[in-house]
C-alpha cells in the first residue's frame, strides 16, 4: 500500500460529490487519503477509516503541501480545481477524475452515507412533496429555465396532493410553495424523503440522483450525459433543441462556451421550455 495522498477540491457542490467513488478507490491504494473541500459535510458517515475529510486549509498549509511534491519528487498533493473535467470537458465528471488518478472507469453515482436518523426522520411534515431548485450558483444564462409558469405547475401538483418545497440561495418565492432553510445535511435529508426533484443542473440535482430520487432536470448547453449516466439516471432530462447542442463543452475551463446565438445576455433557445412540456414530464414520473 502506498503512503499518504492529499486531494484538494474546493467546489462546486456537485463536482465535489462526484469524488466519493474516487475516494473509495484511493482508500484501497493509499495508507491515508486526506481530502480538503468546502463541502465537508457531504461526506459525513463515510465508512472508509483511512479517508480523512477536512475543511480547506489556510494558504500557508497549502504551500507546504505543494512543497511536499517538490521535496519528495512524487505527486502526493493533488489540487483538482480546474484540472479535471474542466481540462477534459467531453467526458463525464467521474471519468475525468478517474482518468486523472489512473483509476478504472466505472458508471456509478456517488454514495451519500445517511445516518439512521437521517434515513428515518423527515425534515418536513409534508406527507408528499417535491423539491424545486431553480437558482443554480451561476449567473450564466445557459443554466437557467425560461418559459415556465410555476404557479400552474404548483397547482397541478397540488391536485395530485404533492406540495412543493423550494430550495436555494437566491429564491424567488412562488405562491403556494414552502421555502426551505437549513444546513447541507438537512437538505440531503429533505431530498431523501421527497417524492420528486425538479430543478436545474446543480449540486442538489446530483444529490437527488445519487439518492435515486425521481428527477426532472433542466439542461441548457451542457450535455446531460457528461453529468449523469443514462443507464443509471432515474427521471427525465428537459433540454430543447439547438443546432449547437452541447456547445458548453467546446472550450477548456469551468465557465463553458458563451451561447453562440444570443451571447451571454440573451435567452438561449435550449433553455426555453413550456408548461405542457414539464406537465408531460411530471405525468411520466408520478
Amino acid at each position: 500500500m502506498l503512503g499518504n495522498i492529499y486531494v484538494y477540491r474546493s467546489g462546486g457542490m456537485g463536482d465535489v460529490l462526484w469524488l466519493e467513488p474516487v475516494l473509495k478507490s484511493l482508500s484501497s491504494k493509499y495508507k491515508n487519503v486526506y481530502f480538503y473541500t468546502n463541502f465537508k459535510s457531504l461526506f459525513e458517515n463515510i465508512p472508509y477509516k483511512n479517508v480523512i475529510i477536512k475543511d480547506i486549509p489556510p494558504g500557508w498549509f497549502r504551500a507546504i503541501l505543494k512543497l511536499l511534491n517538490f521535496v519528495s519528487g512524487k505527486k502526493k498533493y493533488h489540487r483538482l480545481d480546474g484540472y479535471c473535467y474542466e481540462a477534459m470537458p467531453k467526458m463525464p465528471i467521474l471519468h475525468a477524475y478517474q482518468k486523472y488518478f489512473g483509476l478504472e472507469k466505472t458508471e456509478e453515482y456517488p454514495t451519500i452515507y445517511l445516518s439512521e436518523k437521517e434515513s428515518s426522520t423527515k425534515v418536513s411534515n409534508k406527507i408528499k412533496y417535491a423539491v424545486l431548485h431553480l437558482d443554480a450558483n451561476s449567473s450564466s444564462n445557459f443554466r437557467k429555465v425560461y418559459g415556465i409558469n410555476w404557479e400552474i405547475i404548483v397547482r397541478s401538483l397540488a391536485q395530485k396532493n404533492i406540495d412543493i418545497i423550494q430550495i436555494g440561495n437566491r429564491i424567488e418565492p412562488i405562491e403556494g410553495t414552502t421555502i426551505f432553510s437549513g444546513n447541507l445535511r438537512e437538505l440531503i435529508q429533505l431530498i431523501n424523503h421527497s417524492s420528486l426533484f425538479i430543478g436545474v443542473d446543480s449540486g442538489p440535482s446530483h444529490i437527488a440522483a445519487s439518492l435515486n430520487i425521481p428527477s426532472i432536470i433542466f439542461f441548457g448547453s451542457v450535455n446531460p450525459w457528461f453529468r449523469h449516466f443514462k443507464s443509471k439516471f432515474k427521471g427525465v432530462i428537459l433540454q430543447q433543441y439547438c443546432e449547437y447542442a452541447g456547445c458548453y463543452h467546446e472550450v477548456i475551463g469551468g465557465s463553458g462556451q458563451e451561447c453562440k446565438l444570443v451571447g451571454k445576455n440573451g435567452i438561449p433557445k435550449c433553455c426555453v421550455h413550456s408548461d405542457q412540456t414539464l406537465l408531460n414530464a411530471l405525468d411520466t414520473i408520478i
